[in-house]
C-alpha cells in the first residue's frame, strides 16, 4: 500500500428506496412557478405568440416531472 494512500470504508449495501411520489404542495409549487413564469414572459415580450410557446413548453415540462415521479 502507498504511503499516500488513503483507506476508504466499504459503504453498507442500502436496500431500494420506494419510489417518490409527489405531494399537493409540489405539484402546487410547481403549478404556481409554470403560471408565473409564462405571464412574466407576456409582460417581458408584450407577444401573444412567444407567451402561447412558453406556456406550451411550460406545460409539457411540469407534465414530464409530474409523470416522471
Amino acid at each position: 500500500m502507498d504511503k499516500n494512500a488513503v483507506a476508504v470504508p466499504e459503504s453498507p449495501v442500502s436496500s431500494p428506496q420506494p419510489p417518490r411520489r409527489s405531494s399537493a404542495g409540489a405539484i402546487l409549487t410547481l403549478v404556481n412557478g409554470v403560471l408565473a413564469g409564462v405571464g412574466s414572459v407576456y409582460v417581458g415580450t408584450h407577444s401573444v405568440l412567444i407567451t402561447v410557446i412558453a406556456a406550451v413548453v411550460a406545460t409539457t415540462l411540469a407534465a414530464v416531472l409530474i409523470l416522471q415521479r
